[in-house]
Parts: C-alpha cells; sequence; structure tokens
C-alpha cells in the first residue's frame, strides 16, 4: 500500500456503514430468493475512480465450492468415517504450508482447507482427551504441530499434522478463559479474555516466563482482549474489546505502543476482533461491528478498509479471523483482474455464509500494473499546479502592495 489506500477513508463514517448494513440484509435477501450468486465483475477496494489496493478473489463455504460433487476427492473422509460438506460457524484461522486451519465453533472442530488441491477436511477425529469441544483460536509451529485454544476444553490443546492428540497446556497455570493462542520461536503466547492476561509459555520447558497484563499502571494492561498475533519481530499486538485499542507489547510484558479506541471514525471500533501483521508491518484488524477490516501501516496511520456490507461480492458477514499469506501467490493470481499484481493474500472467515459471501474470504493485496508511473505523474502534475498557484499568487501579492 506504501501508506496509500485512495480516498477511501474519508467514505468511512457511522452514517455510511450503517446505511451499508441495511443495504446487506436486503441483498442478502434478495441473493437468498434467487438461490444463486449473482455474476459481478472485479471487486475493488477502494472502488473505482480511486486506485485499487485489494480485491476480493474467492471463498469458500463447503467442498462443493471446489466445483465438485461430494462423491469427488474435495470430499474428503476424516479418518474413515466421517465427512466435511460444509462450515457451520467458523473463527479463528492460521496458514502452514499453503494450508488453511479454521476454528470452527459450530461444529467443535478444526478444518484444514487445501485450495490448491481442492481438498477441505476435518483434522481432528480424537474423542476422550483429545476432543474439541468450542475452538476458537488456533496456531501451527514451524514443525506443524497445531495449537487450538479450546474454551469448552478450558485449555490449548497440540495435534500433529495427522490430527493426533499430543498433548495440551493450560493445567500448571492458573487460568479462566484460554481464548487465543500464537506462537514465535519457543514462545507460546495463551491468551485468558477474562482475567486480561496472556501468558508467555517457554514450550521447551512448558513453564510461564512471563504474564502481559500485570503492570503496576493499569493503563497498560489489557481490557477484555479479543485477539492477539505476534509479528515477524517478536511484538505481540492484542486487541482488545474494552476499550476498542490495540496494544503492542514485548514478551516480557512491556507495552511498546498503544492506538485506536471505540468510535465510528477512521481508527475507531466497534467490535475489534482478529488480527493480523504482514511482513512489511502492515497491520489488520477486524472488526465485526461494522463488519470491515482496517488496514493500518507500521506508524499505526489508518491506509483504509475493505469488506464492507452492501456488495453483491466480497462483503464480510459478522467476521472473526484473519492471517495474511504470500504462499500460493501464482494459483491466487488466476484469480485477479488483468494488470492487478498480488502482494500477499488475506483470509477472513465470517461466521455466516450466504448466497453472496463465504464462511472463507480470499482477498488479494497489490496494485496495478503501471501504478508507481502513475503515481510520480500525479505528484508531477500537482506540483506544477502547486507552482502555478504559487505563482499566481506572489503576483497577486505584488499588485496589492503599496508603491513606494
Amino acid at each position: 500500500m506504501n501508506g496509500r489506500f485512495g480516498g477511501a477513508v474519508t467514505a468511512f463514517t457511522s452514517r455510511r456503514l450503517k446505511d451499508l448494513m441495511l443495504m446487506t440484509l436486503l441483498v442478502a435477501l434478495l441473493a437468498g430468493c434467487a438461490g444463486t450468486t449473482a455474476s459481478v465483475g472485479p471487486v475493488f477496494f477502494p472502488p473505482p475512480p480511486e486506485e485499487p489496493h485489494v480485491q476480493y478473489l474467492t471463498g469458500i463455504s463447503s467442498s462443493t465450492d471446489f466445483g465438485s460433487n461430494q462423491s469427488s476427492l474435495s470430499k474428503l473422509l476424516v479418518g474413515g468415517t466421517e465427512t466435511v460438506t460444509r462450515f457451520a460457524k467458523p473463527y479463528g484461522i492460521a496458514e502452514y504450508n499453503g494450508k488453511l486451519y479454521v476454528c470452527d465453533i459450530g461444529a467443535s472442530q478444526v478444518v484444514v482447507v487445501d485450495f490448491v488441491n481442492k481438498i477441505i477436511k476435518n483434522l481432528v477425529e480424537e474423542r476422550g482427551s483429545g476432543k474439541l469441544r468450542k475452538p476458537v483460536s488456533i496456531a501451527v509451529d514451524d514443525e506443524g504441530l497445531v495449537y487450538v485454544a479450546d474454551t469448552g476444553r478450558k485449555d490449548v490443546a497440540v495435534y500433529n499434522q495427522a490430527g493426533k492428540y499430543v498433548k495440551s497446556y493450560g493445567k500448571t497455570f492458573d487460568h479462566v478463559s484460554l481464548s487465543g493462542v500464537a506462537i514465535y520461536k519457543d514462545d507460546l503466547y495463551i491468551m485468558d479474555n477474562r482475567l486480561s492476561k496472556v501468558f508467555v509459555i517457554n514450550r521447551k520447558t512448558d513453564e510461564v516466563v512471563s504474564v502481559i497484563g500485570e503492570s503496576a499502571d493499569r493503563s497498560k494492561n489489557l481490557a477484555l482482549p479479543n485477539g492477539l498475533t505476534v509479528d515477524s519481530k517478536g511484538a505481540v499486538h492484542i486487541v482488545n474489546v474494552g476499550n476498542g485499542s490495540i496494544k503492542e507489547y514485548d514478551r516480557d510484558g512491556n507495552m511498546l505502543s498503544v492506538f485506536g479506541r471505540i468510535g465510528d471514525s477512521p481508527g475507531e471500533f466497534t467490535r475489534p476482533r482478529g488480527i493480523a501483521v504482514d511482513d512489511d508491518g502492515q497491520i489488520f484488524v477486524v472488526d465485526a461491528g461494522y463488519q470491515v477490516v482496517q488496514v493500518f501501516n507500521e506508524k499505526h496511520r489508518i491506509l483504509g478498509y475493505f469488506g464492507q456490507p452492501g456488495l453483491m461480492a466480497g462483503s464480510t458477514n459478522l467476521p472473526a479471523g484473519i492471517v495474511v499469506s504470500k504462499k500460493n501467490l501464482d494459483y491466487f493470481q488466476k484469480f485477479a483482474a488483468p494488470g492487478f499484481k498480488l502482494r500477499e493474500v488475506i483470509f477472513v472467515t465470517n461466521q455466516y455464509s450466504s448466497a453472496i459471501n463465504h464462511s472463507v474470504a480470499v482477498y488479494g493485496l497489490g496494485e496495478m500494473e503501471g501504478w508507481e508511473e502513475r503515481a510520480k505523474q500525479r505528484a508531477k502534475e500537482d506540483a506544477e499546479i502547486l507552482e502555478k498557484r504559487k505563482k499566481i499568487l506572489q503576483q497577486q501579492q505584488r499588485q496589492q502592495s503599496p508603491q513606494e
């Protein structure tokens, strides 16, 4: 985005978004009556005539969305006994080696989605001590171990790539509701939204090495945390529903920065949930209240938003989780409009799907070919206009000055 997101921010107002919410309901009803998804052209954010930075690409709600019938390979067996046909209520999401791992709280399951090979399947078939109850957050380490924060189990369960239960966390420290999980190197970050704390656990020793949210300065603590992620530099970004803020910490619990508040202006939130940070430091925050994803640069300047209600494609529907990836760009580039070059792909979970939006929506972040040249040309033209105005102003000032 390079600090620009067109003029989209100026349209981000309370009245406008409320109107868009009403439009979404109407469009959903009409699409539901039709029973099919309307054919639409490329959906860009911001829309024309602004320079596009995000395009809605595709999405999936069930195995049939891969374009094959229920007896094809897209309908995979889990342990030879169960099938996955449709998401119930997806929430948390992670990516590993180009595959998505999605927490489906409605089905008490983690669903693996492989777009390239057109596969959707359940990960876990465990019963007893390994059974999932209400998985809400998920992370995958470099070895492929899957960590699932399950509020029903009241712990974080770990599974291998075959879906076999390995171990669990949460019995060695006091907690109430473990609702978030993230990984950075040897550290495991486990969020307790009721205690408003994040426990940092060394995965080699299983010991709690620090706790985020125990500062003597209460303003530096958490307020009903609802989402977290760790960026490539090890900074911990935590979403706070209680005051609408995003707070950034180091692993020792020292607050590094804070931005955002409750409100309906750009950079403010109503019901913030999932958060992701890409390799360029851009921050993506899901707001389930206004049903958009707001985008910020590393200095917390808002760049724009996408997924707003009222569209025939590309709208979110009670969004929750988000993850950003550069895997399989060649595959997703096929869904992009001619000339729109993808730099990364954004996956957003919608708790509710319909005929016009999917359980997992896929967006591409990029730019139109030649945009740098056009930007330079616009900058040159703007400079020339300013210079002309400056000369006119100087001439007017000379004419108005008293004659000596």
